[in-house]
């Protein structure tokens, strides 16, 4: 058999194995969303929803202060917790993946195990610690460092930041440890001797190289935090009202599921857009040069 045919022959059993997967996500991914796409275009009179095309939905919310500033907050608690992570995560991401030797799949493992329980599970955790006679608030009294309890620590925005913190930072910590372990440390020693020091050979080769893990687990927590929708409900109290939340209220009480479906594009459209900007702002770069195969 000719080299061609093998290389035909293997195209067509490659294609034949991403059918089942293409048909699974064709199914349960982007049969729904084109359902929800389109009743966004739909109204609702009273209990009755009207099946007639119109843009009233994306208009009202387009012009609604009130919808577009939900939008606005999650996009900002989604970029601020995605950089929390990233600070917090790379320092523990180049430890495991530099310093630790025996250990290694044990702190790896480590940080799953938070994952392997619920969400509501951690949350109650959280408001167990963060309470006014939680297990934070008591110890410091009893230190004497204050007298009566920190009433922001819960169902606050400090709350849901440390809780969606915690909650995601695992996502950011394994790609950022998949991308300095493959990181040859060849480069790190020719950093050091041609006379870089440890910030000069951290921001030189080690940040420039670990780029992709960065963006990847950058991108990963933005999308979670975005999305997440018991978390601000549990913990942030009055400042909890989330579009997430809103969503939700559209599709359960309100019984508008086209407003609903609306705001759920409007909201994964600026996501996608912003999700495009970042790859593309990445992919320009110079941490981008690695994806282009070294062409500037």
């Amino acid at each position: 058999m000719s080299s061609a045919a093998i290389e035909t022959k293997r195209k067509r059993t490659a294609f034949g194995l991403t059918i089942p997967t293409g048909l699974f996500v064709g199914t349960f991914c982007v049969l729904p969303l084109l359902v929800l796409f389109s009743y966004s275009f739909f109204q609702v009179d009273f209990v009755a929803i009207i099946r007639e095309p119109t843009l009233d939905n994306y208009n009202r919310i387009l012009h609604s202060g009130t919808y577009m500033g939900l939008i606005v907050k999650a996009l900002v608690y989604g970029i601020g917790i995605a950089f929390l992570c990233c600070v917090i995560a790379f320092p523990l991401a180049l430890f495991i993946a530099k310093r630790v030797t025996v250990y290694k799949s044990a702190l790896l493992t480590l940080l799953l195990i938070p994952l392997y329980t619920g969400d509501l599970i951690r949350i109650f955790a959280w408001r167990v610690v963060l309470g006014a006679e939680g297990v934070l608030n008591s110890l410091l009294q009893w230190m004497g460092i204050i007298h009566e309890p920190l009433w922001f620590l819960l169902f606050s925005p400090f709350a849901t930041v440390v809780v969606l913190t915690y909650n995601y930072l695992p996502f950011m910590v394994f790609p950022l440890w998949a991308s300095i372990e493959a990181l040859d440390d060849s480069y790190i020693e020719a950093a050091m001797d041609l006379g870089s020091r440890n910030l000069g050979v951290f921001f030189k080769v080690i940040l420039p190289l670990s780029g992709p893990g960065l963006v990847a687990g950058f991108l990963m927590v933005f999308v979670l935090v975005v999305g997440d929708y018991l978390t601000p409900q549990l913990i942030g109290g009055s400042s909890g009202v989330t579009v997430t939340s809103a969503i939700h209220d559209m599709f359960g009480a309100a019984f508008d599921w086209p407003t609903g479906s609306a705001l759920a594009w409007v909201l994964l459209a600026c996501m996608t857009a912003f999700v495009a900007i970042a790859l593309y702002t990445f992919y320009r770069s110079p941490w981008g040069r690695g994806i282009r195969g070294g062409r500037r």
